[in-house]
């Protein structure tokens, strides 16, 4: 319980159960099905966010734990995939994500979005890799039994199979065909089009409009960006497949490189972001998919740091009171 950000956070009592019961208020109002309007009215929201990173101040690594064991069990079910493969790139992902070191290592859009898509492919390409090998062993101990025994129709079947085995590695591979985005009606770039907008985040011109937004003091205006980027990268469906699951944990890249806690999304709000998404591809209209993630930040706040501590208040009532670090008692 010591790595939790509430439990380690060098502010009063009070203030800690002001902010916890303003969450739990938000997490009940949740519950009632209240939030992801269209009204855009995200004060609430951004106020809990707000006083949360002013008196906590967190440290994502406490939250990543907890994290990685819900998301991946949702991540899959996004788009209505889930197979042993996909759960087991998110993972890597997001393993990747945790041994992210923000003060040491590089971070460019079009890197890690490469980086993040390999990881996701790598189950499955494996998997492809190994029936390949298998198939290709095969092919050459037919061909060995047909040369020993002299056995025409085993040096055919040899052929046949030797010609119809083909490895595709998918992992950080950008497409090379047209693309159609299922259910939204839009058109998509070319693949020589999205290759080069895609690589355009190379260019000291983005990453020093990357760099501006991660500095921006107004985190509000950072997760935004985000938001916008991550979007638009969407919308240029860079990848053959998996774009969507690509761009989602880029986010939570990203939205670590300022502390933003990450986030995921369960079934019952796969309607609210797809259709926030629609709005955000096909008419450019960012306000809902922003609000969705203003709302899913407050989540994963609550969800990642404040039930923890509940459970460990729980844990302590029949026991001695151990004192919280706090500025009166440090």
């Amino acid at each position: 319980m010591n790595d939790n950000n509430i439990f380690n956070a060098e502010i009063d009592q009070d203030t800690i159960d002001l902010l916890l019961t303003a969450f739990e208020l938000y997490n009940i109002s949740k519950s009632h099905n209240n939030v992801y309007k269209n009204e855009h009215d995200v004060s609430i929201c951004k106020t809990l966010i707000d006083q949360y990173y002013r008196k906590i101040r967190p440290n994502y690594v406490d939250m990543i734990l907890n994290f990685k064991r819900k998301y991946i069990a949702n991540e899959a079910l996004v788009e209505k995939n889930d197979t042993p493969e996909e759960r087991k790139g998110v993972a890597l992902a997001y393993d990747y994500i945790t041994s992210f070191d923000i003060d040491k290592d590089y971070f460019n859009i079009f890197v890690n979005s490469l980086q993040i898509h390999s990881l996701l492919y790598k189950p499955l390409d494996d998997k492809n890799r190994e029936a390949f090998e298998d198939r290709l062993e095969e092919s050459i101990r037919l061909y060995e039994e047909a040369k020993r025994e002299k056995d025409l129709e085993k040096f055919k079947k040899s052929r046949e199979l030797a010609n119809s085995i083909e490895f595709v590695s998918f992992g950080g591979n950008l497409r090379t065909d047209s693309a159609i985005m299922r259910d939204f009606d839009v058109e998509v770039p070319s693949a020589e089009e999205a290759c080069r907008i895609f690589n355009s985040y190379l260019h000291p011109d983005k990453v020093r409009e990357y760099e501006e937004a991660k500095a921006d003091p107004n985190i509000f205006h950072y997760i935004d960006y985000c938001v916008r980027t991550v979007a638009d990268l969407i919308a240029l469906q860079p990848f053959a497949d998996g774009n969507k699951r690509t761009f989602r944990t880029l986010l939570n890249l990203m939205f670590k490189e300022r502390n933003l806690p990450p986030v995921y999304i369960v079934r019952k709000e796969r309607a609210a972001y797809h259709d926030a998404l629609e709005k955000a591809i096909c008419q450019k209209d960012y306000d809902d998919l922003i609000t969705f993630y203003y709302f899913k930040i407050c989540d994963s706040i609550y969800e990642l740091d404040f039930e923890p501590y509940l459970r460990y208040l729980d844990s302590k009532k029949d026991k001695p009171q151990q004192k919280l670090k706090t500025s009166e008692n440090k």
